[in-house]
């Protein structure tokens, strides 16, 4: 395998620099979209290995390969659902004690209740050092 070493990158025309290292940490570590109803699947993913369901509205995203640390973002979104025409919402695991350098739990939560649902669409994405 050839390695190419490099300081800076640059489009065609000289703008946009940045470093290698720059680019490593501005870019998402994992990202999930998953169907969180019936039986739980993954559609697609980046460093995600499994989505275990804890039943309803109760997932755990395992990663492929664990970050460095626990001090990691996370971003999640939920598409509009269309169960019983109630708005669903994505919230992450209610404390810390559900964050690990390898999983984290998540909950999904219906708009008007704040009670657990599953969806038919879960997304997130995960900003991490390496």
């Amino acid at each position: 395998m050839s390695t190419i070493k490099v300081n800076n990158l640059q489009t065609a025309s000289g703008g946009s620099n940045s470093t290698p290292e720059q680019i490593l940490q501005g870019r998402a570590k994992a990202w999930v979209n998953f169907n969180g109803r019936n039986t739980v699947s993954i559609r697609s993913d980046y460093n995600v290995s499994s989505i275990t369901d804890h039943g309803t509205g109760a997932y755990t995203i395992n990663f492929t390969t664990a970050f460095a640390n626990t001090n990691y973002a996370e971003c999640f979104g939920m598409s509009g659902d269309t169960n019983g025409g109630n708005l669903i919402r994505s919230y992450l695991g209610a404390s810390e004690i559900n964050k690990t350098t390898s999983v984290i739990r998540i909950q999904s939560l219906r708009a008007e209740n704040n009670d657990l649902a599953d969806c038919a669409c879960i997304t997130g994405s995960f900003f991490a050092d390496s």
